[in-house]
């Protein structure tokens, strides 16, 4: 029987895709140390990626989502997945999983019965808060089709960090917190960072880190643009990660000055919270980051990205773009 169980639950925009990757790359290697990292459980779906191939999401979501009415039903989705894991990890001594949707665990009832007998260790990596409000909102532009502006999304983003660890503190019976920064994770690799904290052997290889770039400047701009227009897909999403790699300055963070960032903070107790978990942190400075739709640098880079975009004939075609493209008049925001 295993008996410690490694529970990786994310947060969003911090590596995890990495890790997964990561993890899922050196099964067999870990299998035969007695560790084993399960080939089920992840996003079967067509459109998956691979770190959601790699991950465990669907254990995560039977166990987590839904609402309170449900709870039986996931307590036997939990039973089911247990025996399941208890079979493929016959022999080993240390089980991991791995799912950002664990951390949206608010009843924690059905993972009690997916972890029961095990001494189970939570690895947990978070970002200072603007830093991490400005990553969530360039994924929801990215890949939910958010369209509104970064200060909209703002407002109703609260991660009650205090509550998400009172939580997990009172489930888990060990909690690793890890500062979400290159500066002080080891060797500033969060894949090296994660098997160091979990104590997992490194077998070196491919880190997968630049997999996930975060969309910003005038790329940010086009798929504000694309959102609204009604031409969101994953598909597109994931064209624009290829151009978001090529430039920097097409992962650039929205700017917000100085006095703005301060009030922003002000605002939420969340950085106070993690500086108890973590010690002092360094605060993003987004103050140099860059606007979606500044000119005249959005015009050009309009042309480049739609340039780059031949195998999406019905978004060039779209009124939206074809004005561009025939008389070079930019479109505006509504």
């Amino acid at each position: 029987m295993i008996r410690r169980l490694v529970l990786h639950i994310g947060r969003h925009k911090t590596g995890t895709s990495a890790v997964q990757r990561y993890l899922a790359g050196h099964r067999a290697a870990y299998a035969r140390e007695g560790i084993v990292v399960p080939d089920f459980g992840g996003d079967e779906g067509p459109e998956a990626e691979p770190a959601d191939r790699a991950a465990h999401h669907r254990i995560a979501l039977d166990c987590c989502s839904g609402p309170v009415e449900e709870a039986r039903r996931r307590a036997d989705a939990a039973d089911g997945w247990r025996a399941r894991l208890a079979g493929a990890a016959e022999g080993g001594h240390t089980l991991v999983l791995t799912s950002e949707a664990f951390q949206n665990c608010f009843d924690f009832a059905a993972l009690r019965v997916l972890c029961r007998d095990h001494y189970v260790e939570m690895v947990c990596y978070l970002r200072e808060y603007l830093d991490y409000a400005l990553s969530a909102y360039a994924q929801e532009v990215k890949k939910a089709g958010l369209y509104s502006g970064f200060f909209e999304f703002e407002r109703g983003f609260n991660p009650q960090l205090g509550r998400f660890v009172a939580r997990w503190e009172t489930f888990a019976n060990r909690c690793h917190w890890r500062l979400y920064d290159c500066s002080r994770l080891a060797e500033g690799d969060v894949v090296q960072d994660f098997l160091a904290t979990a104590g997992l052997p490194d077998f070196g290889g491919d880190r997968y880190q630049s997999e996930n770039p975060r969309l910003g400047g005038s790329l940010l701009g086009f798929k504000l643009l694309a959102n609204g227009a009604g031409l969101h897909s994953l598909r597109l999403a994931r064209a624009l990660e290829l151009l978001a790699a090529a430039r920097s300055d097409f992962r650039a963070p929205w700017r917000v000055g100085a006095g703005r960032q301060a009030q922003l903070r002000a605002g939420r107790d969340y950085n106070a919270t993690l500086e108890g978990l973590v010690g002092e942190i360094r605060l993003t400075d987004a103050a140099t980051g860059t606007l979606p739709f500044e000119s005249p640098g959005f015009a050009a880079d309009l042309g480049a990205i739609l340039a780059a975009l031949e195998d999406f004939p019905a978004l060039r075609a779209h009124p939206l773009f074809a004005l561009y493209q025939e008389s070079g008049l930019c479109p505006t925001v509504p």
